[in-house]
């Protein structure tokens, strides 16, 4: 079956890009997800402004902003009554209380159908050195809960069904899937319509050819829907992207939000949706979290590992086998009453163990709910998805017509203290509305460096994600918010001169990155040790290889992790180049950031001796983290003395060589 995730290929990123995404992922890795900033998009004005709300179109408009790099997911999801089913369309798609509708001919082809199925993430996204560990222990276990009572967790304890067992699945798939025989219903096609006042769904004339599945769909008032357009049309493509890009070059971190909403009366479209019938709610089986377990189960952080995680974080995030936990500077812990280990009452993990050592992809969250929806049984989904308000708080930030931030940004000049700046799961629809410029873009890049996530809340320069998914791939490169412009400088090319490959921040260009050469000496940039947002410029200057000397007690060489950390960073030079006597250009203008490519071109490390964790390939071919186990080492060492004996004769340097191939990333010899 053709994979429903197919983007289009204008989506994807020049090498230069794709290395400032994948460096820039990197370099957040350690730090808690609620305090990195994430570009986020809303579908309904992306991908359904025409008001068309058909698959086909819409599975490849999710599978453009997953591709250009968008990260949070911002759906609005309705509740047809009439059909007892969750769609996609605003409006109800049959007038009777039936959950069964008619059937069309020839509408749509078996490729659309939205059956489930389970699919594992691959080992190869696991960080392999946690020793004899594999993808699944890690990703599935239990780990110790009950240390931390529910009157200190905003998640209710409720109980729920079992997930994933073949009657949900398949009772979900009956809800979301339609029979592809269809009475055809093109407004195109026959030039009228004619909505009946009965029961049943809306019909026009049939037409005797078959419809271009793009095209059809019911006409109910101003809307044209599909009937199998719901949860599984996201979550199919979904899990194929997640599926495709399980490696861990590729994988980023998504959050998929949903707005709850009772679907508008087949009758009046355009109308306000009366009060639910509470009879006529969902019930098991097609709760939301059946519906997203039954295809993401494999990839979902949840609020119940959440809760479990937080109690114990001795057993979990800073547990002996975690190699990169999260950066304690911005957890707040307590010692558990034992004495044996600490929690957190309001921490998060980091995406170094959420997605790289475990796998997982995606947190599923509730945004606004109608008050029409408010009788629907939330607790039922409370262990799979986040309540309203949890990965996500509004900010009121004003945005000039230019770009700047008027008002809103928690960047606090003369406060480094984590909580004042209380930047957690910050976000804002707050971008200007503008057709002409790049204004949107600029506003979503001041947005992130005063440590909010820019949502876009209006098609971008009044385009869908189908009809022009490069401006969504401009946005995303016009909101990176540490390298500049064509930077970094060496990507994609097969041989760089001398020593360029180290980055400093340079000041003539508002502190953009870019690539220098290692041998240049410049003044370092050191952070406080306890403290996220505390920057200063070391007093001497050198080459980039003394950078851990560089800097004082309670300091170390540093280089940004998120965009507000930047912010701190920049504004933190030009205070120290202001207090300077000397007006030396040069020597206030660049500054060393703890960042290279020194060991595999393209692949940026903060660390002067630090070695890229990835085995490397062609870009085309799969890349992922190099697993050190102990089979691996036994047909290393046999391979070796195979080669010993048969070439003693005429022995050779063994010494393991690297090639830098075409793109950057070939290896010669085995890694290790």
């Amino acid at each position: 079956m053709a994979s429903s995730y197919n983007p289009d290929p204008s989506t994807e990123a020049s090498d230069v890009l794709y290395t400032a995404l994948l460096s820039q992922r990197d370099l957040a890795s350690r730090i808690p997800i609620n305090y990195v900033t994430a570009p986020g998009i809303n579908l309904t004005p992306a991908c359904f402004s025409d008001r068309r709300y058909e698959d086909v179109a819409a599975q490849r408009c999710l599978s453009n902003l997953l591709s250009v790099g968008f990260h949070r997911i911002i759906v609005d999801l309705y509740w047809d009554q009439s059909r007892q089913t969750w769609s996609l369309c605003p409006v109800e798609l049959s007038t009777d209380g039936n959950s069964t509708s008619p059937i069309r001919t020839g509408a749509y082809p078996s490729s659309l159908s939205t059956s489930s199925s389970s699919t594992s993430p691959s080992a190869s996204l696991t960080l392999a050195r946690v020793s004899g560990a594999t993808a699944e222990g890690l990703g599935r276990r239990a780990l110790h809960t009950s240390l931390i009572n529910a009157n200190e967790d905003v998640h209710l304890s409720a109980d729920i069904h079992p997930r994933q067992t073949s009657e949900y699945s398949s009772e979900s798939s009956q809800v979301v899937s339609m029979t592809s025989s269809a009475l055809t219903i093109s407004a195109q096609a026959s030039g009228s319509s004619s909505v009946t006042s009965g029961g049943g769904l809306a019909t026009v004339s049939q037409t005797t050819a078959a419809a271009d599945p793009s095209e059809t769909g019911h006409m109910i008032g101003p809307y044209q829907c599909s009937e199998s357009i719901g949860i599984a049309t996201l979550t199919n493509v979904l899990a194929d992207y997640f599926q495709g890009t399980e490696n861990d070059v590729n994988a980023t971190f998504k959050y998929l939000e949903f707005n709850v909403h009772l679907a508008a009366p087949f009758g009046d479209p355009t109308g306000t949706a009366s009060p639910s019938d509470p009879e006529r709610l969902p019930s098991v089986g097609n709760y939301i979290s059946d519906l997203i377990n039954s295809t993401l189960s494999p990839y979902i952080y949840t609020p119940a590992a959440l809760r479990s995680e937080r109690a114990d974080l001795n057993q979990s995030w800073f547990s002996s086998g975690v190699q990169n936990p999260p950066a304690s500077e911005y957890l707040t812990t307590q010692p558990l009453s034992d004495g044996s280990g600490l929690y957190t009452l309001n921490g998060w993990p980091s995406t170094s163990v959420i997605m790289l050592q475990r796998a997982l992809r995606i947190i599923v969250g509730l945004g606004s709910v109608d008050a029409q929806m408010q009788q629907y049984d939330f607790s039922a989904d409370a262990d799979s998805i986040f309540p309203t308000g949890y990965i996500s708080n509004p900010i009121d930030a004003t945005v000039s017509s230019n770009g700047m931030i008027a008002s809103g940004c928690l960047y606090q000049p003369n406060n480094t203290m984590l909580s004042a700046v209380n930047s957690s799961w910050a976000v804002s629809s707050s971008l200007p509305n503008t057709t002409t410029s790049n204004t949107t873009s600029y506003a979503a890049l001041s947005l992130s460096s005063c440590g909010i996530s820019p949502i876009i809340n209006t098609p971008l320069y009044s385009c869908l994600a189908t009809e022009n998914a490069t401006v969504y791939r401009e946005y995303i490169s016009d909101t990176l918010w540490g390298w500049a412009e064509d930077e970094p400088s060496d990507s994609g090319t097969s041989e760089v001169t001398g020593s360029r490959h180290c980055a400093v921040s340079n000041m003539t260009n508002n502190g953009r990155w870019q690539v220098v050469d290692c041998t240049d000496e410049n003044h370092f940039i050191c952070r406080r040790d306890d403290s996220p947002y505390v920057f200063s410029v070391s007093d001497d200057k050198n080459r980039y290889y003394q950078g851990d000397e560089a800097c004082g007690d309670g300091s170390s060489f540093a280089v940004p992790r998120t965009a507000l950390e930047n912010h701190y960073m920049v504004d933190a030079i030009r205070d120290w180049a202001s207090s300077k006597a000397s007006n030396d250009d040069d020597d206030t203008q660049v500054f060393w950031l703890n960042l290279n490519d020194i060991d595999i071109m393209d692949c940026w490390v903060s660390g002067v001796n630090q070695t890229c964790p990835y085995q490397t390939g062609s870009r085309d071919m799969k890349r992922t983290v190099i697993i050190p186990t102990v089979a691996g080492v036994i047909v290393f060492l046999l391979a070796i003395l195979t080669l010993t004996v048969k070439c003693a004769a005429n022995r050779q340097n063994t010494r393991r060589r690297r090639r830098r191939g075409e793109r950057g990333w070939d290896y010669e010899g085995v890694p290790s």
